[in-house]
């Protein structure tokens, strides 16, 4: 595992210590955080995994209540094939109805450095701002709240849409991607669905600003015509 990247290369981990584990870097750390401000149960490397490859496999976060697999990666780290192979073994094979622990079974994520703004990625904004992620195999994952148990959690558009840890339905429930950047990174508050609209808002004024800014210089670049 990494830390961040200068000028593309990756440097070697940073070990930090939070809430009485030392992690093996930073951004972990800050992932663990991230959990914690939305009252998401965490366990630190508590398996050791031997896939259907051979490979001895141990991922960073599992998430008890929700049945969700999280491995932390830097923009540089590289080996993905592990949490890719992992997904698919643990994902639902049930032919009829699920009859997984977990609706959909069990869930494995990507978690990447702080998401700014547009998807703009760097070394210096990489623990604060708002959590990204993505799903290590299958569809999509989007971020969710269950209005029945309050759980926050990842789900994936499989069907059912259910809630992770109550099974109750999410289908008419707001879901959310990193793209809506909801969900705040690090030292942050907890997230609630009426966030969102505030968010939204800014977003929609940056995204203007910019093609205003955009369209500035393309007329101060325009050739003068008499």
């Amino acid at each position: 595992m990494t830390d961040l990247p200068i000028d593309g290369q990756p440097i070697e981990a940073v070990p930090t210590e939070y809430s009485g584990t030392t992690f093996r870097s930073r951004l972990e750390a800050a992932w663990a955080r991230t959990l914690d401000t939305q009252r998401i149960l965490w366990q630190y490397e508590p398996e050791r995994v031997i896939l259907p490859s051979g490979a001895h496999y141990l991922p960073d976060f599992w998430l008890p209540e929700i049945g969700t697999w999280l491995e932390v990666k830097g923009p540089a780290t590289p080996r993905r094939e592990n949490a890719v192979e992992l997904g698919k073994v643990r994902a639902c094979r049930c032919d009829g109805p699920c009859t997984c622990a977990w609706p959909g079974g069990e869930l494995v994520l990507l978690g990447w450095v702080a998401e700014r703004a547009h998807g703009d990625i760097t070394a210096a904004r990489s623990r604060s701002g708002y959590a990204s992620w993505a799903a290590a195999h299958g569809p999509s994952a989007y971020f969710a709240l269950c209005p029945r148990c309050g759980l926050r959690q990842w789900i994936t558009l499989r069907r059912p849409w259910e809630c992770r840890a109550c099974s109750r339905s999410l289908e008419s429930e707001e879901l959310y991607q990193p793209r809506d950047r909801v969900l705040p990174f690090g030292i942050g508050s907890v997230w609630s669905p009426a966030d969102t609209v505030a968010i939204r808002r800014e977003i929609a004024e940056q995204i203007a600003e910019a093609e205003d800014a955009e369209s500035e210089e393309s007329r101060s670049e325009a050739p003068y015509e008499e």
